[in-house]
C-alpha cells in the first residue's frame, strides 16, 4: 500500500524531509535519522574514509531510490541538488551532487 505524505506526517513520528530541487520529498523521518541519511548522501559522513566506501553507498542509495519511485528523474544524479528540512519548512541544509558543496549546518 502506498501513503501519501499528509498521511505519514499524520503519525505524527515523521518530522523532517529530503527533498529534491522541485520540492518532492524523497525520504521522510525523524530529525536524527534524516539527518544521518542527508549527511551521508553529501558524503560529510564518509570523511577519512576511501573514496570507493561513499561511491559504493551512493551506487546502493541510486538503485534504492530508483526501486522506491519508478519512473522519477534521479534525485540523486550529477547536478541535482537535494534539501534536507522539517516536513514542509524552509531549507536546513543542500548539497548538490557532483560537487562537494554543502550550505547549512546538517548536524
Amino acid at each position: 500500500m502506498i501513503e501519501y505524505k499528509s498521511q505519514l506526517v499524520g503519525r505524527h513520528a515523521y518530522t523532517h524531509e529530503i527533498r529534491d530541487n522541485t520540492g518532492e520529498w524523497i525520504w521522510l523521518g525523524d530529525e536524527a535519522s534524516i539527518t544521518v541519511i542527508f549527511r551521508n548522501l553529501s558524503g560529510q559522513n564518509f570523511a577519512g574514509r576511501p573514496a570507493t566506501a561513499y561511491a559504493d553507498y551512493m551506487v546502493w542509495m541510486r538503485h534504492f531510490t530508483a526501486q522506491s519511485w519508478p519512473g522519477r528523474q534521479d534525485p540523486l544524479a550529477a547536478g541535482q541538488t537535494i534539501e534536507l528540512a522539517q516536513i514542509n519548512g524552509e531549507s536546513i541544509a543542500r548539497h548538490t551532487f557532483g560537487s562537494q558543496t554543502v550550505q547549512g549546518g546538517a548536524g
